[in-house]
C-alpha cells in the first residue's frame, strides 16, 4: 500500500494543450464576430486570431492547463463555431516516482518503464508511440520470424538431402565392391539398371530413330516440293532479300524501299517494282481462267479506263494498307499518267490510300495531316465521304496514343453526311456501310486499350459494341462483337457470338444476300475461324438458284482468302467463273475477284509473318492489273 501511495503521489496530473482549427467551409466574418462577442476577445484579438487561423489553419490558444479548465474552454470555442482539439501535454515523472510493471505495446514483454517513460527492451518511448509505425514494426518482426523459420526448415532439408546422397554413394560403392568379389560386375548392365537406366535407354532409342529418319530424308529425291510450313520457314531466312522485291538475284535497296514520309517512288528498274507485271507461273485452273480473261480485257481498246481503273485503285489501296507506300505510289503515278484517267471517280480511293500511308508513319499521324484529309474529303460525294470518314475513324481508333475524341469526331463527320443524301436506297446502303465501320472503330479502340491494360475503357467500349450489334444484328457486327468479347477475356460469350454470326450469315445466303452483307465479312473477320462458316455456306449456296451462285461464291472466295485458305479461295473462284459463263462483264468480274482474293491472301500472309507467300500474291495481283494499263506517254 505504501508503494502504491508513493506512486500516485509523485505521478503528475494530466494537463492539456488546446488547439483550434477552422471548420470546413468557414464563414470568416461570422466566426470573427463570435470570437469578439461570445468569447469576449474584443475586436483586435478576434482579428489577430482569424488572421493567424487563415494563414496556418490551426493555432494553440492554451498550453498545459488542467483537464476541467481545458474542457470548459474547449466547449466555449466549439459553441462559437470553431473545431477544438485537446492534446495531452508530455510530462516527465518525478525522479522518485516508480511505475508498476506493465506490458510494452512495442515488444509485448512485461517491463517497468524508466523515469523517461521508455521501454528498457525495445527502447521506445511509451508517450510517443505512433500506431502506424507500431503496426509496421509488429508486421516486420512477424515476417522476420517466418523467414528465420523457413531458413531453418530449408537448412534441415538440405542437410537431410546431403546425408541421403552420401548414403547412396556409399551403398553404390559397397555394392560395386561386393559384385567384384562375387564375380557379378557387369558395367554395361548397370548403365541400364533402375529408373535412370530406363530414361537412358529411351533417349538412345530416340536418337537412333532421329538419325535414321534424317538419313532417309537426306537420301530422298531433291525435286519434291516443300510443305507450306517449310516454305514459310525458309522464307524467314531471306526476309532481307525480298521486302516486297521477290527472290531475284539483285539485292533489294532497303533504304529506298523503306516507308518514306514523303511517299517517294521506287527507283527506275528496281527489283522491288511491280510494274513489270510478271507473276509466278501458276498452272491451277483458277489462274488459267484469270489469264484467259486478262487476254480478252487487255485486248479491248478505248480512251476510258473504266473497270481497269477500279482494279488498279483496289491494288493501290491494298498496298498502302499493307504498309508498302512506295509500291502504292508508283502504281498510282502510273495510273494517273495513263490517258483517260478519271480523277473525280478515283479521288475516294486515292484519299483512302493516303490515309493508310499517313496512319502508319513512325510516331503516328499529325494534326496537320488530319486537317488536310478533311479538306480533301470535303470534295467527295456525300455517300463516299461518309464511308471515308468512318474508315479513317477505324484507322485512328487502332492507335492507343490518340484519345477517343479524335476518332469519335471522324464518326460524327461521317454521320453528318447522311442528311445530305437524297434517295432512300442510297441512304440505307450508306448507313449500313457506316455502321459496320463504326463498329470496327469501336473494336479497334477496345483492342488497343486491352493491350495497354486499360480495362475501364475496355468495358465502356465493349458496351458500345454490344449496343451497335443489338441495333443492327448482322453477321459483320456480330463477328466484331465476338472478337471484342474475346479481347475482353470473355471466351464463352465470344464463342456464342461466333456461332450466332455463322447462323446469320447462313440466313443471309439462304435469302440470296440482298443486303450484300457476305462480301463485307472479309473486312471484319479478323483472325476468327471461317472454315465452319464456309462449310455451312457450301450446302446453302448449292441449293440456291444458278443466277445467285456467282455473287455468293465470290463472297466465299474473299472470306477464304482473308483467312489464309488459299486452296479454298481458288476453288470458289473457279465456281464463280463457271457460274458467269455467257454473262455480261464476265471477264471484268473474274479479274476483280482475283485481285481482291490475292490482296486478301497477301495481307493474311503479312500478318502471319510469311513474307515470301505474301510477295507471290502481290505479284499475282500486279500480273492482272499492270497489263490492263495502257502505256503512259514518254513525257510522263
Amino acid at each position: 500500500m505504501n508503494a502504491q501511495h508513493t506512486t500516485d503521489e509523485h505521478a503528475p496530473a494530466t494537463r492539456y494543450d488546446l488547439i483550434i482549427h477552422l471548420p470546413e467551409s468557414p464563414d470568416m466574418a461570422r466566426l470573427q464576430q463570435q470570437a469578439s462577442t461570445q468569447l469576449q476577445l474584443g475586436p483586435e484579438k478576434a482579428t489577430r486570431l482569424m488572421q493567424h487561423l487563415e494563414q496556418r489553419g490551426a493555432t494553440r490558444i492554451k498550453a498545459g492547463i488542467a483537464q476541467d479548465e481545458a474542457e470548459r474552454t474547449a466547449q466555449s470555442f466549439r459553441d462559437a463555431g470553431f473545431q477544438v482539439e485537446m492534446r495531452p501535454t508530455l510530462a516527465l515523472l518525478d525522479k522518485q516516482a516508480s511505475v508498476a510493471d506493465s506490458e510494452c505495446p512495442g515488444c509485448q514483454r512485461m517491463m517497468r518503464p524508466t523515469p523517461q517513460r521508455q521501454c528498457p527492451y525495445c527502447q521506445i518511448y511509451l508517450d510517443k508511440i505512433d500506431p502506424e509505425k507500431l503496426r509496421l514494426k509488429q508486421i516486420r518482426d512477424e515476417e522476420l520470424r517466418k523467414l528465420n523459420a523457413r531458413l531453418q526448415r530449408e537448412g534441415e532439408l538440405g542437410s537431410r538431402q546431403s546425408q541421403e546422397d552420401s548414403e547412396r554413394q556409399l551403398r553404390n560403392r559397397i555394392r560395386a565392391e561386393l559384385e567384384k568379389e562375387l564375380g557379378l560386375h557387369q558395367p554395361w548392365l548397370a548403365f541400364f539398371r533402375g529408373s535412370r537406366g530406363v530414361l537412358r535407354a529411351g533417349a538412345i532409342v530416340l536418337l537412333l530413330g532421329g538419325a535414321f529418319f534424317g538419313g532417309y530424308r537426306l537420301a530422298s529425291p531433291s525435286g519434291q516440293p516443300l510443305a507450306p510450313g517449310q516454305q514459310a520457314a525458309l522464307a524467314q531466312g531471306v526476309l532481307n532479300r525480298i521486302m516486297g522485291g521477290g527472290l531475284s538475284t539483285q539485292p533489294a535497296d532497303l533504304a529506298a524501299f523503306a516507308q518514306s514520309p514523303d511517299g517517294a517512288v521506287l527507283a527506275p528498274g528496281s527489283s522491288d517494282s511491280l510494274l513489270a507485271g510478271k507473276g509466278d507461273a501458276d498452272a491451277s485452273g483458277e489462274w488459267q481462267g484469270v489469264a484467259a480473261s486478262l487476254q480478252k480485257v487487255a485486248a479491248q481498246h478505248g480512251a476510258a479506263l473504266g473497270e481497269k481503273q477500279h482494279l488498279a485503285l483496289a491494288l493501290v489501296v491494298a498496298l498502302a494498307e499493307s504498309g508498302q507506300a512506295q509500291r502504292a505510289n508508283e502504281l498510282l503515278a502510273r495510273l494517273q499518267a495513263t490517258p483517260g484517267y478519271q480523277a473525280d471517280s478515283a479521288r475516294s480511293a486515292e484519299l483512302l490510300a493516303s490515309a493508310w500511308v499517313l496512319t502508319q508513319r513512325p510516331g503516328g499521324i499529325s494534326t496537320q495531316a488530319l486537317d488536310e484529309l478533311v479538306t480533301q474529303a470535303s470534295q467527295l460525294k456525300p455517300q463516299d465521304a461518309a464511308v471515308f470518314y468512318a474508315r479513317v475513324a477505324s484507322m485512328l481508333a487502332a492507335s492507343p496514343q490518340l484519345s477517343a475524341s479524335v476518332w469519335q469526331a471522324w464518326l460524327d463527320k461521317a454521320r453528318a453526311q447522311l442528311s445530305q443524301l437524297s434517295g432512300a436506297v442510297m441512304r440505307d446502303y450508306t448507313t449500313s456501310q457506316l455502321l459496320r465501320w463504326q463498329a470496327q472503330a469501336q473494336f479497334n479502340a477496345l483492342q488497343a486499350n486491352a493491350a495497354k491494360g486499360r480495362w475501364t475503357e475496355v468495358k465502356t467500349l465493349l458496351g458500345q459494341l454490344q449496343a451497335s450489334q443489338a441495333a443492327t444484328p448482322g453477321p459483320a457486327l456480330t463477328l466484331l462483337l465476338s472478337q471484342g468479347e474475346l479481347a475482353a477475356g470473355h471466351a464463352p460469350a465470344a464463342a456464342q457470338q461466333l456461332e450466332q454470326a455463322y447462323a446469320l450469315a447462313a440466313q443471309a445466303a439462304a435469302k440470296g444476300d440482298p443486303g450484300l452483307v457476305l462480301p463485307a465479312l472479309a473486312d471484319h473477320q479478323g483472325v476468327l475461324a471461317m472454315a465452319p462458316l464456309l462449310a455451312k455456306l457450301d450446302d446453302v449456296v448449292a441449293a440456291q438458284q444458278a443466277n445467285l451462285h456467282a455473287p455468293l461464291y465470290g463472297a466465299m472466295a474473299t472470306i477464304a482468302a482473308a483467312s489464309g485458305m488459299e486452296e479454298a479461295s481458288a476453288l470458289y473462284q473457279q465456281r464463280v467463273a463457271a457460274a458467269l459463263t455467257g454473262s455480261e462483264g464476265r471477264d471484268e468480274q473474274i479479274l476483280a475477284l482475283s485481285v481482291s482474293c490475292s490482296t486478301k491472301l497477301a495481307q493474311y500472309y503479312l500478318r502471319t509473318r510469311q513474307p515470301a507467300l505474301a510477295e507471290r500474291q502481290l505479284r499475282k495481283s500486279a500480273a492482272v492489273v499492270v497489263p490492263l494499263l495502257p502505256e503512259a506517254p514518254a513525257s510522263s
